[in-house]
C-alpha cells in the first residue's frame, strides 16, 4: 500500500478569535482586537456543507462617532462571559468607554450586537457582504449577487444573497434610535445606533431562507427584545454549566470546551431544520464542514449528553440512520454520503458505542445497526478472530491491519449490541455476537500481546503472522483500554504498555520537553491534544495529563489537535469543535463522573 499521509501545516501565528452562535447560525471569527465579525455561516444540506458570508476584512466592523467625528479606539479587552458569550471592554479617545456583547438567540435564526456607552455617542456597524463561500475542508468561493431592499414590515434594510445553488436573506434592525444608509459605493450598508449615556441598545440581525422569512424573524426578535434574549441565553448557560468548585481554572476549561462543542459540532440545516453533525463549523479547522463518525460519536456526542440528554438521543438516532449506510468510511459529507473513502474500524465500531444508553429500538434503527454489523463483518479475519482496518484512528494508512485499539472499541461495541439482542430475544444474533466478542478478546491476547524489553505489553498492530508495530496513535490512545473496560488499570500488561510509550524507548516521547504527551506520525514534533484527552481518561496517566493540560494554553483554552511541547501553544487543528467535546467529557469523566 502506498502510505500517503495528509499532514496539516503547523500554525505559528494563532490570533485569538471569539465565538458566538446557535444551532442555526455560527459566528466563528470575532476579532479579539476590534470586536469585528469576520463572517457567519449556515448549514446547507443541499450543498453538503456550510455556506459562509464574509467581508474581505470583516463582515461587520464597528465604528464610533461623536458629533459626526470618528473616534479613535485606544484599547480593546476581550473576555468570555458565562463560558460562551463574547464580551468586550472598549476604550475610546477622551476617556469614553463602551461595553459590547455578541450573542445569538438560543432558538431563533438571529443574533444580537449589544452596546453600552459611558457617554452619548453614535455607534455604527459597517456591513460588507463581499465574499460567499462553501466551506468543506477548504473555502470554495461562489459567484453571487446581492440586492439591498427595504422590507415592508419595519421599513428596515434587508439583503438578498443568491447564486446558482445558494440563496438566503438577512434583515437588519435596532432596538431604538436606529438608522441606516448604503455605503458610498452603494454596494453595502452602514447601520447606525444612537447610544444614550449608560443605557444599553442593540443591533438585531436575522437570517432566513428568503426576505419575508428574514424580515418576520427580525420582527419576532424585536418583539422579544434583546434584554429577554440575553436573559434567556444567560439563564440557559448558567443552568447547563458544569460546576467544579475544587479548581476554578479547570471548571472554566470544561465549560468553554463544552459549549463550543455544543454549538459548533452540530447544527440545523437552514432549509429543512434537520440536524447535521460535523467536525467543526469554524473555517479555522482544516477539515471543517464534514463528518467523522469517531469525532462525533466517541468525542462530541458524550459532551452533548452532559448538556442536553434529549438532544443527545435525538442526534444519535438521526445520525445513525443518516450515516450508517456508509459506516466506517473515512469521512462523510454531512448528508451521509462518502466524501473521503477508506475503511476505519474504530469509526464503524463507534455506532455500537453510541447505543449503550438506548432504551427503545424501532425496526428502522435495528435495520441500520444490522447494516453496520454486516459492513464490519466484511473485515473479519477468521484465522485470528480479529477485525481488519485500512486506516488508523488518525486517518492515516496502517502498516498492519489488525489494530489493538480498534478491536477493543469493537469488542466494547459488540458487548453493547449483545445486550440489545438479548433484550429483544434475537437468539441467532446473540449466539454469533457472543462468539465474536470472545474471539476478539482471545485474539488480542494471542496476537496483539508481545514481549518487549523483557516485559509483556500490548502491541499497536499485527498482521497475525508474527509481524507487529509498536506505536500509539493519539486519536486511538492505548491508554483508553481501561475506559472501554477491556482491562483493569492494574493489569500488568497494560502498566507495561503505558510505561514503555511514556519513556525514552519510544520515538514520539520527548523526555526533555516541558509537556510530555505523545506526538505521532501525523504531527511528529508536537504533542497531541487528543492524546492528552486519552491520557486524562487513563487512570495511570490522569494526574500527569491534567497537569500538562494546565501548562498548555492550546487554542486560547480550547482543545487543538497538537501543540508546542514546551510553550503549549497551538501548532495544528484550531477551531476543533468535536475535539473540544472530547476534552470537556474527559475532564468531566475523570474529575466528576467518578466521584
Amino acid at each position: 500500500m502506498n502510505k500517503i499521509l495528509t499532514v496539516p501545516k503547523e500554525i505559528h501565528d494563532d490570533l485569538r478569535v471569539l465565538y458566538a452562535g446557535n444551532h442555526y447560525i455560527s459566528i466563528p471569527e470575532i476579532s479579539s482586537a476590534d470586536a469585528s465579525i469576520r463572517s457567519f455561516n449556515i448549514i446547507s444540506m443541499f450543498n453538503k456543507g456550510l455556506v459562509e458570508l464574509a467581508g474581505e476584512e470583516a463582515f461587520l466592523s464597528l465604528e464610533f462617532y461623536k458629533e459626526d467625528r470618528l473616534l479613535d479606539v485606544e484599547a480593546v479587552k476581550p473576555e468570555i462571559e458565562l463560558n460562551y458569550i463574547p464580551f468586550f471592554h472598549i476604550k475610546l479617545e477622551g476617556g469614553l468607554e463602551v461595553k459590547a456583547r455578541i450573542y445569538a438567540d438560543i432558538n431563533e435564526k438571529g443574533f444580537i450586537y449589544e452596546l453600552e456607552s459611558s457617554e452619548e455617542i453614535c455607534a455604527a456597524l459597517v456591513c460588507r457582504a463581499e465574499r460567499l463561500s462553501l466551506l468543506r475542508f477548504n473555502s470554495h468561493s461562489i459567484d453571487f449577487k446581492k440586492e439591498i431592499k427595504i422590507d415592508k414590515w419595519l421599513e428596515n434594510p434587508a439583503m438578498n444573497i443568491y447564486s446558482y445553488n445558494v440563496s438566503f436573506s438577512l434583515a437588519f434592525g435596532g432596538d431604538r434610535n436606529f438608522s441606516f444608509k448604503q455605503t458610498d459605493d452603494g454596494k453595502d450598508l452602514k447601520l447606525n445606533l444612537y447610544l444614550e449615556k449608560e443605557s444599553k441598545n442593540a443591533f438585531y440581525f436575522a437570517v432566513n431562507s428568503d426576505m419575508d422569512g428574514a424580515s418576520t424573524t427580525l420582527i419576532h426578535l424585536r418583539r422579544k427584545g434583546f434584554h429577554d434574549i440575553y436573559s434567556q441565553l444567560a439563564g440557559w448557560l448558567r443552568e447547563k454549566q458544569i460546576a467544579y468548585p475544587k479548581d476554578a481554572e479547570l471548571e472554566k476549561i470544561i465549560n468553554e470546551n463544552l459549549f463550543f462543542n455544543y454549538f459548533f459540532s452540530v447544527g440545523k440545516d437552514m432549509g429543512s431544520d434537520k440536524y447535521a453533525a460535523m467536525t467543526s463549523r469554524s473555517p479555522r479547522y482544516y477539515v471543517s464542514g464534514a463528518f467523522w463518525e469517531r469525532d462525533s460519536f466517541l468525542w462530541s456526542f458524550p459532551a452533548i449528553r452532559l448538556v442536553d440528554k434529549e438532544l443527545y438521543f435525538k442526534l444519535s438516532r438521526e445520525m445513525i440512520l443518516m450515516h450508517g449506510k456508509n459506516a466506517g468510511d473515512h469521512a462523510h459529507y454531512i448528508d451521509g454520503t462518502v466524501l473521503y473513502p477508506g475503511f476505519e474500524l474504530d469509526e464503524a465500531a463507534s455506532y455500537f458505542i453510541l447505543i449503550k444508553d438506548f432504551e427503545e429500538y424501532d425496526e428502522e434503527l435495528l435495520r441500520e445497526l444490522d447494516n453496520v454489523f454486516k459492513r464490519i463483518e466484511k473485515e473479519y479475519d477468521s484465522s485470528t478472530g480479529l477485525y481488519k482496518t485500512f486506516l488508523l484512528p488518525s486517518d492515516d494508512p496502517c502498516v498492519y491491519p489488525l489494530v489493538t485499539i480498534d478491536n477493543v472499541i469493537l469488542w466494547k461495541g459488540f458487548s453493547n449490541l449483545l445486550k440489545i439482542y438479548e433484550r429483544l430475544n434475537m437468539l441467532d444474533k446473540v449466539e454469533l455476537l457472543r462468539k465474536r466478542i470472545e474471539g476478539i478478546r482471545n485474539g488480542i491476547y494471542k496476537y496483539l500481546v508481545g514481549e518487549v524489553d523483557g516485559e509483556k505489553m500490548f502491541l499497536w498492530s499485527t498482521d497475525g503472522k508474527g509481524n507487529y508495530r509498536l506505536y500509539n496513535d493519539p486519536p486511538g490512545n492505548l491508554g483508553l483500554l481501561p475506559y472501554y473496560g477491556f482491562v483493569d488499570e492494574k493489569n500488568e500488561i497494560f502498566e507495561n504498555t503505558i510505561r514503555h510509550y511514556y519513556s525514552s524507548r519510544y520515538k514520539y516521547y520527548y523526555e526533555e520537553s516541558r509537556i510530555r504527551e505523545l506526538a505521532c506520525d501525523h504531527h511528529p514534533n508536537t504533542p497531541s491534544g487528543l492524546g492528552l484527552c486519552g491520557s486524562i481518561l487513563n487512570p495511570i496517566m490522569r494526574s500527569q495529563a491534567i497537569s500538562w493540560l494546565m501548562e498548555a494554553e492550546m487554542d486560547y483554552g480550547l482543545l487543538c489537535e497538537s501543540f508546542d511541547k514546551d510553550t503549549g501553544e497551538v501548532r495544528t487543528g484550531i477551531g476543533f469543535a468535536t475535539g473540544s467535546g472530547y476534552l470537556a467529557f474527559a475532564l468531566y469523566y475523570a474529575l466528576i463522573g467518578e466521584d
